[in-house]
């Protein structure tokens, strides 16, 4: 089968979203599969997703997905180089043809010469004497991606969606022709951008602006019905509405903000000595602000620096709690688990377990988390499973989501 693919969050599920599988679907035809290899648990910024993955799958698999596989923790809450490297592996694995991916100007030259010079050692060089100066890394990467890049940057490239096609691009490089794939495809965003906190009246929102609505106005069904309208497609709405009268959504967060202020607390930063994104500092930094805040809310509000932005502190929070190392980050995953399918996405599957029963490298799409083989990836994911569960509206045992079931439709 034909087939392409996206490393998404769907978090949650909107018309840019449909608009960007609609552009796939066209790539592989009416008989081809729309992969979708999305975020579970914990998303990149390093916080709880807004709905648990099999009901943010559902609202794909109802907006043009065929088939949906958990990009798996850790890496679904690393840092962009980790995110796309192993989603890459993922889809590359699957024999996916083409990487699809959304980005502000559409522009897929663009991104290849600023990831080419991304991966160059004047770059790391640059990049390395600005966050000397006391830059703030994200400032740092622009500005040093400005000063080295051969070719002229438009005004605010990159954006977030920009970085992670970067990354993408980058992470396909080490793919050599004798090596199958993805071919990189990127798409044009429609509407709102990235972070816009306010609904559009183009219909096409940004997801932070839903999760806020979606929050806010969750006890009133109706009202959220008639404000959601339009923003997305009308199964996914269904969706979504059925799960948050049945109270399985959305989740918060900030529940996690309690625990994490007592642990870190009580916790020595030697105890956080490897622990992904806890370098240059900021174990000493999160330590010292636990201690001397009074509120789980001060605690987080006093980490705030220019040299940290907020997916950065929530990464390293999550990551220390969990014991996360950079070598969990560098490794490859070594499974995907199955969340949602339709006929289609049933049938590539089948198709791609069959010339695949006898791989060297064993890598496996488990139908439930349940059948998951041991190792440091299966425990990893039921730990962040146990903070995850605890941000419900009214929070579940953990271990909820090891016995779930994938999502197939007819």
């Amino acid at each position: 089968m034909r087939s392409s693919g996206v490393i998404c969050e769907f978090n949650p599920f909107h018309n840019g979203h449909a608009y960007l599988l609609s552009r796939m679907r066209e790539r592989v035809g009416s008989d081809g599969c729309v992969v979708c290899l999305m975020s579970g648990r914990f998303v990149q910024r390093g916080e709880a997703a807004m709905a648990d993955p099999y009901l943010r799958a559902e609202m794909a698999l109802a907006g043009g997905a065929d088939l949906l596989l958990e990009l798996p923790f850790p890496w679904s809450a690393g840092s962009a180089e980790f995110f796309a490297s192993a989603g890459v592996h993922i889809l590359s694995r699957l024999g996916v043809d083409s990487l699809f991916f959304g980005s502000e100007r559409g522009d897929l030259s663009l991104l290849t010469a600023a990831a080419e010079t991304v991966s160059s050692p004047a770059f790391g060089e640059a990049y390395a004497h600005i966050c000397h100066e006391g830059v703030g890394t994200a400032a740092a990467y622009t500005e040093a991606l400005r000063r080295v890049c051969p070719v002229e940057l438009p005004e605010g490239f990159p954006s977030s969606n920009e970085l992670l096609g970067i990354a993408y691009l980058c992470a396909l490089k080490p793919y050599g022709k004798a090596t199958h794939a993805p071919v990189p495809h990127t798409v044009a965003r429609l509407g709102a951008g990235y972070r816009e906190d306010s609904l559009p009246t183009d219909g096409f929102p940004s997801a932070t602006a839903l999760r806020a609505v979606i929050r806010e106005a969750a006890c009133d069904p109706l009202a959220l019905k008639a404000i959601l309208e339009g923003t997305m497609p009308n199964g996914s709405l269904n969706v979504l509405l059925g799960a948050l009268g049945a109270g399985e959504a959305p989740l918060s967060p900030d529940r996690l903000l309690s625990f994490y202020h007592t642990f870190y607390r009580i916790k020595s930063p030697k105890d956080f000595e490897g622990c992904a994104e806890m370098g240059g500092g900021l174990a000493n930094h999160i330590h010292r602000r636990a201690c001397e805040a009074t509120t789980p809310e001060d605690f987080f509000e006093s980490l705030r620096t220019k040299h940290y932005t907020d997916a950065r502190l929530r990464r390293a929070l999550l990551f220390g709690a969990l014991g996360v190392t950079d070598g969990d980050l560098k490794a490859t995953p070594t499974y995907a688990t199955l969340l949602a399918a339709n006929t289609r996405g049933c049938a590539f599957l089948k198709e791609w377990r069959k010339a695949n029963k006898d791989a060297p490298d064993g890598f496996l799409v488990v139908t439930k988390p349940a059948d998951a083989p041991v190792g440091r990836q299966r425990e990893l994911s039921e730990q962040a499973d146990a903070l995850f569960t605890l941000c419900y509206p009214t929070p579940k045992a953990a271990g909820e989501l090891m016995r779930k079931s994938p999502i197939i439709l007819p």
